[in-house]
């Protein structure tokens, strides 16, 4: 998918993650082949959420945010609740629902500050374009209703999701692995599925392809843990056993160092891999408390680019 020139909606996305239990089929494209959902709200009530957004919000100063506020009319790190990311697999082809509480008009306003912004329209609503297109940077927003936008990287598809949210071409149903693998962390940030099989032309790595059927991973805490499963389905028996001991072996050669970097004793422990059938699952868990002491350096190094009014 394209990149785009969303900031905002980028910045948001970039800082936080999501609960599975609340993925909504009605967000899902009907010919789906990859699903990515994020909870925002339920990062925010997490222990790590909780300690990285404060960190960002004292490393950035109150008076920046208060300038983003004062010109948006939101605040980015609380306003956006959730998206769901879904495509076909084909190359630039996706589509991401995003519900949040922020004020549209507003943001409207600030987008139509970019040269290149254009308006078109589909049915009853608007579609707004910016990003110069000379440099693969444009992207397409439109505000569906107060608390919902789409944004996708052509005019065609932002109708296609305008018309998902609308109730139409919806998934029949949520993926059953990634409602399998929802079920791994009590309050989930980032859950996905990928049907390996169906989007072989986007993948280059020959091996992956012939091992891989399908994939789901989650990602969010239980408990004072955080939480993070891989369950990946192979074609037989012999390719699931092949990829366990190929895990296994990165594991082994990842603990010949650990008496070097003591810290990664608490990760390798962390990690248990299991098989059944055609079936490989990688699950890590680490008590947050410890999670956040390692990565404490890369918390006071943070820099997060906050536009500038």
């Amino acid at each position: 998918m394209k990149k785009t020139v969303f900031t905002l909606f980028g910045l948001a996305l970039a800082l936080t993650a999501s609960e599975a239990a609340a993925v909504d089929k009605g967000n899902i494209s009907n010919d789906a082949k990859f699903v990515a959902h994020l909870d925002l709200d339920a990062f925010r009530a997490s222990k790590i959420g909780t300690t990285l957004l404060e960190q960002i919000r004292t490393e950035e100063g109150r008076e920046k945010f208060d300038a983003l506020v004062e010109i948006v009319g939101f605040d980015p790190l609380t306003a956006f609740q959730s998206a769901t990311l879904s495509g076909n697999g084909k190359e630039d082809n996706g589509i991401l629902v995003v519900k949040h509480k922020g004020d549209n008009s507003k943001l409207l306003a600030f987008m139509k500050l970019d040269e290149h912004y254009r308006k078109t329209e589909h049915g009853k609503h608007e579609i707004h374009g910016v990003g110069d297109r000379s440099d693969d940077e444009r992207g397409y927003v439109s505000f569906v209703n107060a608390t919902t936008a789409v944004l996708a990287p052509s005019r065609e598809l932002a109708g296609d999701a305008i018309d998902l949210v609308n109730g139409k071409g919806a998934a029949k149903q949520v993926p059953p692995s990634l409602k399998t693998i929802s079920k791994k962390a009590t309050n989930a940030f980032i859950t996905a599925y990928a049907d390996i099989e169906s989007i072989k032309e986007q993948i280059d790595d020959e091996s992956f392809k012939e091992m891989v059927k399908q994939a789901a991973l989650v990602m969010g805490e239980t408990g004072e843990k955080l939480i993070l499963s891989l369950v990946v389905d192979t074609y037989d028996a012999d390719t699931a056993q092949q990829l366990e001991a190929m895990v296994n072996g990165l594991i082994g050669f990842a603990k010949l160092g650990q008496e070097e970097n003591p810290e990664i004793k608490d990760i390798l422990n962390g990690l248990k891999v299991t098989r059944d059938k055609v079936t490989m699952s990688v699950h890590f868990s680490i008590a947050v408390d410890k999670l956040l002491e390692l990565i404490d350096p890369a918390l006071k190094d943070l820099d997060i680019d906050i536009p500038k009014p």
